[in-house]
């Protein structure tokens, strides 16, 4: 809000804005906001730092505890692979570093690309962060390929895989993954990075990598360009194949997008291997164009990739609730759903509603309404399982698709949740000490007694079609409420029950995507 005074000065809620200026206030402002500034990035990397160095602690208590790894809960074709993997990949590594003849000009690029990653690492950890504990229930593309494809083509194996060292060390200390599946990520990184410099020797890139000057004649550009496509193929496919094997194995299943991500996700993949041929490039040429560049470069793409997600990830999230909104659930239930036609598993939907939700708005206003949403939201994330696809249907109702789940497991998890949902107790509730509204709302204590009411449809013994599945489970809910609520009831075979007062459908255009059709 701004306005104009009496004197004319125009003003704004937070001061004056075109109060006269000083040149020592200026110079003032401009050190207070650089020393700021100094003072964020110190604490950023004193963060990253002390991150990584309380690794030290988390790796030791694995180290002491094999038994409780957990490779072990895996199936026996996949602990031989990965196990196998690994050792094959830390043989070659050995062998190639024992042929290293380190020189100077390989120390000089490795410093400066080794800062460039440093740099890059640091000034995207939050927001990388983010975008992990985001894409736990699918695909994450980390997009450090941009130097560690550079480094795989201008270094000696020795020093790039000691780089990627140093980068997979700082990501494990935001992944909160598990140290099995990191391991066998950083070794399938390795076979990349071998691989890529094995190509590199083979071919004439070798020398005009060691030359720093760019071909001149059209025959040995095409054949540099070849090589560069060669070693970005490489390192793409290697890491897709090993990693993909791997999941195979450990789930059971053998779906493209289950194994290897969606296209998009691989478009990222592809960009930043476009990325670190040019950091190949300009590193070939003169190692100081790199950090001038390719920093920029690579921090305004991922940043604008990590604000893109961000949007995406918000729009498709309830803000009361943080689960999945009514349009975002449909896409990932019906091609759970799908998946498990295909595998022939069985799904169970889950729909439920909060018992008598009316007084709690009465009661303790629209705010109050908002805790006890919060409330059951958290008693789902906490009863359900990273790959089932839980969401806030509208108003007082909730959405739960479970993947490779029985009739037994499906009214087993139904009856934890609403029995979870009856014993929570609700705290930070107020409300107003009469009836009249210009009393001031006062706090209450913990309160218990939201309930829900839940229907439980299972496919494919009530249906295979999504949209069918859905008026199952929801036909269920209804018959859950008017039998008394707070309580779970299964949908019958056959359609003898009597139908909601308003039957309703999914508005998504997936709501057939479960057909029994099995159409990828």
């Amino acid at each position: 809000m701004r306005c104009v005074t009496d004197g004319g000065v125009l003003v704004s809620e937070f001061g004056l804005l075109n109060e006269p200026k000083t040149g020592t206030r200026d110079r003032t402002a401009a050190t207070e906001r650089q020393a700021g500034s100094l003072r964020g990035f110190a604490d950023t990397v004193g963060l990253a730092a002390a991150r990584v160095w309380r690794l030290r602690s988390r790796a030791w208590n694995t180290l002491r505890q094999p038994a409780g790894w957990e490779l072990w809960r895996l199936p026996p074709a996949a602990i031989a692979w990965m196990l196998g993997t690994e050792i094959a990949v830390a043989v070659w590594a050995l062998y190639s570093g024992f042929k290293d003849a380190l020189t100077t000009t390989d120390l000089v690029r490795f410093g400066v690309i080794a800062c460039c990653a440093i740099w890059y690492l640091v000034q995207t950890q939050h927001p990388e962060e983010q975008r992990r504990a985001d894409d736990r229930r699918g695909e994450h593309i980390d997009q450090t390929a941009v130097w560690l494809g550079g480094a795989a083509v201008l270094l000696p194996p020795t020093l790039s895989l000691t780089l990627l060292l140093m980068v997979r060390v700082q990501r494990y200390s935001i992944a909160h993954k598990a140290m099995t599946t990191f391991l066998f990520t950083t070794a399938a990184h390795g076979a990349s990075i071998l691989g890529v410099h094995t190509l590199t020797e083979l071919t004439s890139l070798h020398t005009w990598l060691e030359s720093g000057t760019l071909p001149q004649r059209p025959g040995d550009i095409a054949l540099a360009a070849v090589a560069l496509v060669g070693a970005a193929l490489w390192y793409f496919a290697s890491q897709t194949l090993l990693i993909s094997i791997a999941r195979g194995l450990a789930w059971g299943g053998w779906r493209r997008q289950k194994l290897i991500g969606s296209w998009s996700d691989n478009a990222d993949f592809v960009y930043a291997l476009q990325l670190a041929a040019c950091t190949t490039i300009l590193g070939a040429v003169n190692i100081a164009l790199v950090p001038l560049v390719m920093i920029g470069v690579a921090l305004r793409s991922t940043r604008l990739s990590q604000a893109l997600a961000d949007t995406i990830a918000r729009s498709q999230r309830d803000r009361k609730t943080g689960l999945l909104t009514e349009d975002s659930f449909h896409a990932p239930a019906a091609l759970r759903l799908l998946e498990d036609q295909t595998d022939e598993r069985p799904t169970a939907f889950l729909m439920l509603d909060l018992d008598h939700f009316k007084r709690w708005n009465d009661k303790y206003g629209h705010s109050g309404g908002d805790i006890v949403l919060g409330c059951v939201s958290a008693v789902l994330r906490h009863n359900t399982r990273t790959s089932d696809v839980v969401g806030r249907w509208g108003g007082e109702e909730f959405a739960v698709l479970l993947p490779d789940t029985t009739r037994e497991e499906a009214l087993r998890v139904a009856e934890r949740i609403r029995s979870a949902v009856a014993a929570t107790a609700i705290t930070g509730l107020t409300e107003l000490a009469s009836g009249h509204a210009t009393n001031e709302p006062r706090a209450v204590g913990p309160i218990h007694g939201c309930t829900v009411s839940i229907g439980v449809g299972l496919s494919p013994e009530h249906s295979t079609d999504y949209g069918e599945l859905f008026r199952a489970a929801d036909s269920a809910m209804y018959e859950a409420k008017r039998g008394g609520r707070n309580r779970v009831v299964l949908a019958p075979v056959l359609a003898s029950a009597p139908s909601p007062p308003e039957p309703r459908t999914p508005t998504s255009p997936l709501s057939r995507a479960g057909d029994s059709r099995r159409e990828w």
